[in-house]
């Protein structure tokens, strides 16, 4: 890994879910919905949306992410023995799309001095609206999306969609884009792409074993602020 006077980045990439967007928000609800099991079924609903986007990135068989997000969220509710009738799912579905930002997202996005944009598994149909209810105010150009490449991450395919991007605005190579991701699988993901990359660790979680690791570690998005500082001093 470069030492950090070694490196200089041009433009910042954000992961949405997770890491600019708080979705666990809804679990709240479910918890409201169903007592003791709330907790569970949003746990079991994000590993099951992670793994289908995979399944389907890696058999060539994809689906647009809010049907995979629905679909996940049936198969957690069968896992707990709750019936995933048609109104029920579109309830839950319907607060997912009201999720909130974390209480520093607005404040990196106001402050940042150099070209953002937002790297999502989200198809735009939709994760537009769950940007714009949540005041996140981002361009067409600045928002790439899997339904423009027809893949997931950790595929290339979105990664490189989003290099273009930033050779636009005057990247030169991998290195001079600072990929920040609170999932670390996404934050490694980026890492094998070239990208200089920033995994925020907000739960304390350990290290993958992927041969690669994230070229910075922090445990607040806001903490990106300054690291941008330094890296384009």
């Amino acid at each position: 890994m470069a030492g950090i006077s070694e490196l200089r980045i041009r433009a910042t990439c954000f992961d949405a879910f997770g890491t600019l967007i708080d979705i666990s928000t809804v679990n709240a609800f479910l918890e409201e919905q169903f007592p003791t099991k709330g907790q569970a079924i949003g746990a079991a609903w994000r590993v099951k949306q992670i793994d289908y986007s995979r399944l389907r990135s890696i058999g060539k068989r994809y689906k647009p992410f809010e049907d995979i997000t629905r679909d996940s969220l049936t198969a957690a509710l069968r896992s707990v023995d709750i019936d995933p009738e048609s109104g029920l799912v579109q309830e839950i579905m319907d607060q997912y799309k009201k999720s909130t930002t974390y209480l520093d997202t607005h404040q990196v996005l106001n402050e940042l001095t150099i070209p953002w944009s937002i790297v999502t598994n989200g198809d735009r149909p939709f994760i537009t609206p769950i940007l714009r209810n949540a005041g996140i105010n981002v361009s067409r150009e600045t928002l790439i999306t899997s339904d423009q490449v027809e893949d997931f991450k950790v595929a290339p395919a979105l990664y490189q969609r989003a290099l273009e991007w930033a050779k636009t605005q005057g990247v030169n190579s991998t290195g001079e884009v600072l990929f920040v991701s609170a999932n670390q699988w996404d934050a490694i993901g980026a890492s094998w792409f070239g990208f200089t990359t920033c995994w925020i660790n907000r739960n304390s979680q350990t290290p993958e074993e992927l041969d690669a690791k994230p070229t910075f570690e922090v445990t607040e998005l806001k903490q990106v602020l300054e690291l941008t500082r330094e890296l384009t001093c």
